[in-house]
Order: C-alpha cells, then sequence, then structure tokens
C-alpha cells in the first residue's frame, strides 16, 4: 500500500506520537523506582521515654542539641501536651487548656508521664521566641523564688543592690582598672 500527501503526513505524525507516548512511560516507570528506592532508605528519628526516668528538660535539650524538628508529645494521666520544635528550639506548646510559655511550665513541674519524639516538617509561625535555657530559668525562679506563684521582683539598674553587683562584676574582669 503506498501513501499519498497527507495519508504520509498522519502516519509519521503516529508513529512519532507512539514512539514519543513509549519513551514518556519508560520513563515515569524508572523515575517511580527511583523515588521507591528513596523512600525506602528514609529513616525517621525516634526518640521516647519515662518521665520518672528522664526529665523533661534534659529530653527538650537532647532535641536542642540534635536540632531536631517535629513534635514531643507529653501524656500525663488525662493530660496531654504537645511541645513543637524547629531547628531544636521550641516554637509553641499546648498544655491541658494552656499554651505558649505556660504551658511549658506546666509540663516541667510534671514528675511523671511518658513522652515520644515525632519526626515531621513543622510549617507554623513561631510562637515561643526564647530559648529554651531562658524559659528554663524564667520557670526556675518563678518556682523557688516566689510564693504563691507570683512573678519575682526583678533588679532595676536605680537599685543600689543591682549598682554594687554590676560594680563587683566590672571590676572582677580584665583590664578593669583595679584587676
Amino acid at each position: 500500500m503506498i501513501m499519498t500527501g497527507h495519508d504520509g503526513i498522519a502516519a509519521g505524525g503516529l508513529m512519532a506520537g507512539l514512539i514519543l507516548g513509549m519513551v514518556a512511560v519508560i520513563l515515569l516507570r524508572r523515575r517511580r523506582v527511583v523515588l521507591r528506592t528513596e523512600q525506602q532508605f528514609a529513616t525517621r528519628f525516634m526518640y521516647s521515654g519515662n518521665l520518672g526516668q528522664t526529665n523533661l528538660l534534659d529530653a527538650i535539650q537532647f532535641l536542642e542539641l540534635g536540632n531536631r524538628e517535629g513534635i514531643l508529645h507529653l501524656y500525663a494521666g488525662p493530660d496531654k501536651g504537645y511541645l513543637v520544635m524547629l531547628d531544636g528550639r521550641i516554637i509553641d506548646a499546648f498544655f491541658r487548656d494552656g499554651w505558649g510559655k505556660p504551658a511549658v511550665f506546666q509540663m516541667l513541674d510534671l514528675e511523671s508521664g511518658d513522652f515520644y519524639f515525632e519526626s515531621r516538617i513543622i510549617r507554623q509561625p513561631r510562637i515561643i521566641g526564647e530559648s529554651m535555657m531562658d524559659i528554663a530559668l524564667e520557670w526556675d525562679a518563678l518556682r523557688n523564688d516566689a510564693p504563691g506563684g507570683e512573678e519575682p521582683a526583678r533588679m532595676s539598674d536605680e537599685d543600689p543592690d543591682f549598682q554594687s553587683f554590676h560594680e563587683s562584676i566590672a571590676d572582677s574582669l580584665p583590664g578593669s582598672p583595679d584587676a
């Protein structure tokens, strides 16, 4: 059978389309195999414990050192809490009906319960801006120095005790006039 004019062009287009389709199918199958191979080797960081054996502050510091991203779940009886972490820093927290730093303070007070870390990508705004060290220091000050849960008094630079403390620190530094 001899093809003429438009029939030859149509047949050539059909052959080119079939060849392109087969190449596309082969490439897509190959891509799926590559994706499956990558997924098979993807691992997630797992961390869990009991607050009777590991206090929460130590668990958080461990996650900070590893620059972990995910959610630390906390279960204390019927109460549940969550610490949302990004690059090893707490960016948000929920416990009972509270959120933010007060929720972290409540969780740090717990002596029993279980926790586990769920490694996941976090996409949410930063609610807590302080470092865990700053939060822990504030929690410790509230817990130890303030009776009845009142916020501890802060020294101002106009306070004579603050000025003498500041001067004693300045005198002990290398290069100070009295050192």
